[in-house]
């Protein structure tokens, strides 16, 4: 496919609601609506006009009111986005906003908006329960502003599909019963929706499945009246594992186990029963919703999943062409993950209405950016986090040099498997979707400082190119952050807290240290007033957090020399110091609103109706973010955060029932006799060996919390500048 013909795809993918808008003489209200919701104080100062002879939209003032032209609705919006962020002074992230710096600014002459990729895409699907369960109604509406404001078309949607499912399973006659148990919370959606389990966290309750039912059409609408594109859950094969086989013409294929969970089975899709009942799908999938789809989600054999005799490009065409019955002229959206999708499989699909996913955990300045995906259009898909976890991470050259000339990428994807981090970074990538051509550093930086505090700052500036120099800088392929080790299960050896995760360092702590340094005096210089802003208490917590954590590196191996050289006032000593570390972070996250388990735990209550579904959300959530099983097994810890709340009673207790153990076998005791639990497992297709060593007394700590009673913050507490001083010191 050629790159034009690739444009051309792209155009009619990105303007499919324009048409229908011109000749109505299209509504602005939802942009005037935004711009009360956002910034309610320049309410009444703006007017949007909407041309359709216009490519890219324009800024301009006229007497005192600032007017804005663009061809559709949607770009007024991130036409609006832009001007807050280069022109009005205004900043918005998930990590805290600053409007200090904010004025009413009418330009002295027009402003072309430059524009924006042509496929700017929003959500993995493990974001969707990894971070985005925690977000109500409220949360989601803030959301989608923001992702309109800075460019990003197209948006995963999986709420309600426990509707669709339940409606879709009862017409295929499948118990009520087994419905209920094979929905899971949703918590747990994310894999489920991706094929790998079923029924976790559950059976979830009727006002629960409801209440997702409305708040992914709510989404949805809320979309379509903003001119964004919601992604909706295309029908891939999908039935429960236990789906009796008889009254099915076709194969059902059993998918085995992932990480211990059954897997849904799989209709093969050149099953003669497939298109009818890819059509039950769809007919349930549009009425839950409220409208077809443009775009499709739904990838096939996803992390290990079973082909058994499959023909992949059959295959491939038989789900498209279901789409295509449902909804004429839709796309498919594919994940590029492990071995996934098959050169097979994209033979078989329509190059005319398909679009890649590539997902790139390769951030290094020297990172694969140019693909061949059998001539498909694809887009770039930043993967710098995985299970949510917090800790800095990204890179800064690959995306400051990702052009489309360069990669042949039709747009930029954010879809990481958590979010609400990093906030430096995904500012940066949402500059990539609005930049055609290479970024200037050095202009981001201090437009981003500028933004983000309300005013320039010469030491923040200089703090950021340390840390992008560094941390924002690894130099080789890697699953995200180097992972904080005072949360990880208590091993003297421990170079990392989740099973798959790279143990390698490659930046140098001091980097790290002179930054938050850096951050440090700008706050306490004289007339200050950084430390009243969210963003600033936030990045200085985050930078502390970060020295803490390298700093625990070098204690934890003093504590094993000690303990191996049998010193046992050097291994209390230390191991104290270790202990004061977790303490330590604790004190620094309560600071900020945006590092508080109550404020996390909070939001996914909210979802609910009732307290019975909001202690459901809250005891699911509290597991994946700890266990992720209800056993101990090799997702262990894959998902953990450094919340204030946990540190101090989570990780504090683990850690120090550990080392007193230890220090009772160095004081004359009997050494635990230990049992290892060795298992194998897949990551990204590649066969894994792991090995966990069994700890009854750390078991039960762990296992006890979803349920513990352990006191939330939902409001920070304590000074920052105090305790960063006392750190860094």
């Amino acid at each position: 496919m050629s790159l034009s013909h690739i444009h051309t795809l792209s155009a009619a993918l990105a303007f499919p609601l324009i048409i229908c808008q011109a000749a109505a003489q299209p509504d602005v209200q939802p942009a005037l609506s935004l711009v009360q919701r956002v910034t309610p104080q320049f309410s009444g100062k703006v007017r949007f006009i909407i041309n359709n002879s216009l490519t890219s939209p324009v800024i301009e003032g006229r007497g005192n009111r600032l007017i804005i032209s663009a061809p559709n609705v949607r770009e007024c919006i991130r036409a609006y986005g832009y001007y807050l962020r280069s022109i009005a002074n205004v900043h918005f992230s998930w990590n805290g906003d600053c409007t200090r710096g904010a004025s009413f600014v009418i330009p002295s002459r027009k402003v072309t908006v430059p524009a924006a990729l042509a496929f700017n895409y929003a959500f993995n699907y493990c974001t969707l329960s990894y971070t985005t369960v925690a977000w109500d109604k409220a949360r989601w509406e803030r959301e989608l502003d923001i992702l309109a404001m800075n460019g990003v078309q197209y948006i995963l949607v999986t709420s309600g599909l426990e509707k669709v499912w339940q409606n879709f399973l009862r017409e295929l006659e499948y118990p009520e019963d087994k419905i209920r148990a094979f929905i899971p919370n949703p918590c747990y959606a994310a894999w489920w929706n991706m094929g790998n389990l079923e029924g976790e966290g559950g059976p979830v309750s009727q006002s629960l499945i409801d209440n997702e039912a409305e708040l992914g059409r709510f989404l949805v609408t809320r979309m379509r009246e903003m001119g964004l594109e919601p992604v909706l859950q295309g029908y891939v094969g999908f039935l429960p594992h236990d789906f009796p086989r008889a009254g099915i013409n076709g194969t059902i294929i059993p998918q085995g186990k992932w990480c211990g969970y059954h897997r849904p089975s799989v209709l093969q899709p050149t099953a003669p029963a497939f298109a009818s009942i890819a059509a039950l799908w769809y007919k349930h999938l549009h009425a839950v919703y409220g409208t077809t789809a443009r775009v499709y989600g739904g990838d096939l054999f996803h992390e290990g999943g079973r082909k058994g005799n499959t023909q992949l490009d059959a295959a491939a065409r038989a789900v498209q062409n279901a789409m295509q019955q449902a909804s004429p002229g839709s796309t498919w959206v594919l994940q590029a993950w492990g071995h996934n999708p098959e050169r097979r499989l994209l033979e078989g699909t329509d190059p005319n209405h398909t679009v890649i996913l590539a997902l790139q955990k390769d951030l290094t300045p020297r990172a694969q950016v140019n693909f061949n995906y059998q001539g498909r259009p694809f887009v770039w898909c930043e993967l710098s986090n995985f299970g949510g976890k917090h800790g800095m991470f990204g890179g800064f050259d690959v995306v400051e040099n990702l052009t489309t000339e360069r990669s042949r990428a039709i747009g930029i994807g954010m879809i990481s498997e958590g979010l609400e981090t990093s906030p430096l970074f995904y500012a940066l990538i949402w500059e990539r979707m609005n930049t055609p051509g290479v970024i200037n550093r050095e202009q981001f930086l201090r437009r981003y400082t500028h933004a983000r505090y309300g005013a320039t700052n010469r030491q923040i500036t200089a703090a950021l190119h340390l840390l992008a120099n560094s941390i924002y800088k690894p130099n080789t392929r890697r699953e995200g952050s180097l992972e904080n080790i005072l949360c990880a299960r208590p091993e003297l050896s421990a170079r990392k807290a989740s099973t798959w995760a790279s143990p390698n360092e490659y930046y140098d702590p001091k980097a790290i240290e002179n930054a938050a340094r850096l951050y440090l005096n700008a706050g306490k210089a004289a007339g200050s007033s950084l430390a009243t802003l969210p963003t600033y208490r936030y990045d200085l917590a985050d930078l502390c957090r970060q020295v803490l954590a390298d700093r625990a590196r070098a204690t934890l191996a003093r504590c094993k020399q000690a303990y191996d050289s049998k010193d046992a006032a050097a291994f209390r000593r230390e191991s104290s110091a270790f202990i004061q570390l977790i303490r330590d972070s604790a004190k620094v996250l309560a600071t900020s609103e945006y590092f508080l388990l109550g404020r996390f735990i909070a939001g996914a209550r909210n979802r609910a109706t009732n307290q019975q579904d909001a202690d459901a959300m809250e005891v699911a959530l509290r597991r994946l973010i700890t266990t992720w099983r209800p056993d101990i097994s090799v997702l262990n810890n894959y998902s953990h955060r450094q919340f204030a709340e946990m540190m101090e009673h989570y990780y504090l207790p683990r850690w120090q029932a550990y080392f007193e153990a230890r220090m009772q076998e160095l004081n004359g005791g009997t050494p635990e006799q230990q049992q290892i639990i060795r298992e194998v497992t897949t990551n990204n297709g590649e066969r894994v060996e792991t090995a966990t060593i069994r700890n009854l007394q750390i078991e039960a700590i762990e296992l006890a919390f979803p349920t513990a009673d352990i006191p939330m913050l939902t409001r920070p507490k304590g000074d920052i500048l105090q305790i960063a001083e006392s750190i860094l010191r």
